[in-house]
């Protein structure tokens, strides 16, 4: 049987973690350009995404104000008087003013929440002034953009509807107004229906018609449209 070790033998013998500790030393002056590179390469990778997050706010904060001043501008010509009571419609001028100064917005923005939001009131602009077809293209574009926020979708949708009315085409303006009545949480479904039962009499679908009135009737008693479905399924 082997004899306990000495205290004087254990003294001597190699202390394990200095042992470690000399064995890391060498592995790291061994490898230190690769560990420096590496150690480079997280740093650059923290500093180029703080800079992002930093850059992306910057541009959303930019862009919001440059979208205030382009409303700020559209509500301005939309009153007639100081106090901002009367209404007067902009002439061809000034709509091409307030649609330049939104379309900055989208060019220099357009990623942002801003350039979204501008990009609508810029489709909205287009179907004030009369300009359907653009108003159509930006509507649709819109809906790409905010497609997955229903808010906005059903906005968009009746957006596209009345443009297509106004271009006097109620089959696709029926479309679009038949897409917002099938989406279950659409608000002001009972408004879509009307409008729906609207086309289907241009289309001369009486009995589609029909049966949209019926449907205000019996889902929505407290709607404005009540009576006046009341009145169309009476003929």
């Amino acid at each position: 049987m082997a004899e306990d070790k000495t205290r004087k033998e254990l003294l001597e013998e190699p202390d394990p973690f200095l042992v470690f500790i000399g064995r890391a030393l060498e592995l790291v002056k061994k490898h230190q350009q690769q560990i420096i590179m590496a150690a480079m390469a997280v740093f650059i990778a923290v500093v180029a995404g703080s800079g992002m997050v930093y850059y992306q706010r910057h541009q959303e904060e930019k862009g919001a104000e440059m979208l205030g001043k382009a409303i700020s501008n559209y509500n301005s010509l939309m009153r007639k008087d100081p106090q901002m009571i009367s209404y007067q419609e902009p002439s061809a001028e000034d709509y091409d003013k307030s649609k330049k100064a939104f379309q900055e917005v989208m060019d220099q923005y357009g990623s942002t929440g801003a350039g979204k939001a501008a990009l609508l009131n810029y489709a909205d602009l287009c179907f004030r002034s009369k300009q359907y077809d653009d108003a159509i293209k930006s509507y649709e574009k819109a809906l790409d953009a905010f497609g997955d926020q229903a808010a906005f979708k059903n906005l968009i949708l009746n957006g596209l509807a009345y443009a297509f009315e106004a271009k006097e085409d109620p089959e696709n303006a029926a479309k679009y107004f038949n897409m917002i009545v099938s989406d279950e949480g659409a608000a002001m479904k009972d408004q879509a229906l009307f409008n729906l039962g609207r086309m289907y009499e241009k289309l001369g679908k009486t009995d589609q018609q029909i049966e949209v009135y019926k449907r205000i009737v019996a889902e929505y008693p407290d709607s404005m449209y009540f009576q006046m479905a009341k009145e169309k399924i009476a003929g």
